[in-house]
């Protein structure tokens, strides 16, 4: 269960499923980050440190074709017809949350 994982834990597990996944797709792990548009550097302090910018993790997820597990991170909303896709951009509005 993730929620009972700290972020390393989960960012370790992360790890381990691009490395197979990089292993299965039969990429060298230069092949992956170039891919990537990493530097070898990146590639290697986000091996060890198991931390790096979420645009590097997507980047890797599209080098491995990985992204249909974004997919549930980025899920829009269905619309019906034009007509709620444009009130949807017009009534657009900031919302804050404050403490009461």
């Amino acid at each position: 269960m993730i929620e009972f994982m700290t972020p390393f834990d989960i960012m370790e597990k992360f790890v381990d499923v691009i490395e197979k996944q990089r292993v299965r797709k039969n990429m060298t792990q230069v092949d992956l980050y170039k891919a990537a548009g990493m530097s070898s550097k990146a590639y290697a302090n986000f091996m060890s440190t198991k931390s790096t910018k979420f645009e590097n993790i997507v980047n890797i997820m599209i080098a491995l074709d990985m992204t249909p597990k974004l997919e549930n991170l980025i899920m829009q909303e269905k619309f019906t017809s034009i007509d709620e896709i444009r009130n949807e951009k017009k009534y657009k509005e900031k919302k804050r949350v404050r403490k009461g």
